[in-house]
C-alpha cells in the first residue's frame, strides 16, 4: 500500500504571538475597532506593512545595531521589496 503525501499549503500561515505593553495593546484594540477587523489580523497587517518597508527595515536595524554579517539590505523592485 503507497502512503500518500500531503500537499503543503501555499497559504499556510505560521503563528507568532506577541505581548504588548498596556498602552500598545490598547492602542492596537482601538485602530482594528475603528477598522472593523480583529487585532489579531490589524497586528498582521503591521506587521506586513514593516518588513516591507525599506525605511522601517533600516531603522530597526539601526536602533538594534544589526550585525553587519546578518544585515538586510532591502531592494525596491518592480513594487515589490526584496532582501539582499
Amino acid at each position: 500500500m503507497q502512503v500518500k503525501e500531503r500537499k503543503i499549503r501555499s497559504d499556510k500561515k505560521t503563528r507568532v504571538n506577541p505581548s504588548f505593553d498596556q498602552d500598545t495593546h490598547d492602542r492596537l484594540k482601538r485602530l482594528s475597532i475603528a477598522c472593523d477587523i480583529s487585532k489579531t489580523k490589524m497586528a498582521e497587517e503591521i506587521v506586513k506593512l514593516a518588513v516591507n518597508n525599506p525605511s522601517i527595515i533600516d531603522h530597526l536595524q539601526e536602533r538594534f545595531q544589526a550585525s553587519d554579517t546578518f544585515r538586510i539590505i532591502p531592494i525596491l523592485k518592480d513594487g515589490k521589496v526584496y532582501f539582499d
